[in-house]
């Protein structure tokens, strides 16, 4: 598959949805393409100067205003995760690269009681850092899968741990990931400093100096 890049400082999970402001004329051609052709790139995490090679397919799922000059305020979906084989020389002026997508080594429903003790876990975070702004999560609703990435997107994962869930094979990889993640930071976000650095920051927890 060859589609064009939009590296970010972010990590799209798959199944989430991500607000975006296009202003750079590059990425505004590559979203327009993208909006033109139904079609999907690419959001690669750039850290410190460097794009890490796992990234997530992304659409275009709501065009939320368009201004004169041309720059656009979206709402990306998360699709599948992909690997990027080769970088590709064109006429661009954005990256583009072969890449391949891929799904978990072991493509099996997750380990029922580890699913339930982490979204119980998580529910306990949601209530305390979220209040009702924030819906509780079912354990029955995620039985085929997928409740990992959702957990991850308000859990306060910075973004060198976003990228290793993005990166690992199994949910039950992840969930366990999770619920040993979990079981740490509760007990951080019951102190007033934690609780409102997770709240002001959009999910991520950063260090008090």
């Amino acid at each position: 598959m060859l589609i064009g890049l939009f590296p970010l400082n972010i990590v799209l999970f798959p199944g989430s949805l991500y607000p975006l402001r296009i202003f750079e004329p590059r990425y505004k051609l590559l979203i327009r393409e993208a909006i033109d052709s139904n079609g999907v790139f690419g959001i690669n995490l750039v850290e410190e100067s460097k794009m890490a090679n796992v990234g997530c397919l992304a659409k275009v799922e709501k065009v939320l205003h368009v201004y004169p000059d041309g720059k656009m305020e979206i709402v990306v979906a998360g699709t599948e995760r992909f690997r990027i084989d080769r970088y590709h020389d064109g006429d661009k002026p954005y990256l583009v690269a072969e890449v391949n997508t891929f799904e978990d080594e072991i493509n099996a429903p997750p380990d029922f009681e580890l699913l339930e003790n982490t979204i119980r876990l998580y529910n306990q975070l949601a209530e305390v850092v979220y209040g009702e702004a924030e819906p509780l999560l079912e354990p029955s609703q995620w039985i085929t899968g997928g409740a990992a990435f959702r957990i991850a997107q308000k859990s306060g994962l910075d973004l060198s741990l976003r990228q290793n869930m993005l990166e690992m094979l199994s949910e039950n990889e992840r969930l366990s990931f999770l619920h040993q993640y979990l079981k740490e930071l509760i007990p951080k976000v019951k102190e007033y400093e934690a609780m409102h650095a997770l709240s002001r920051n959009d999910g991520y927890l950063r260090e008090q100096p």
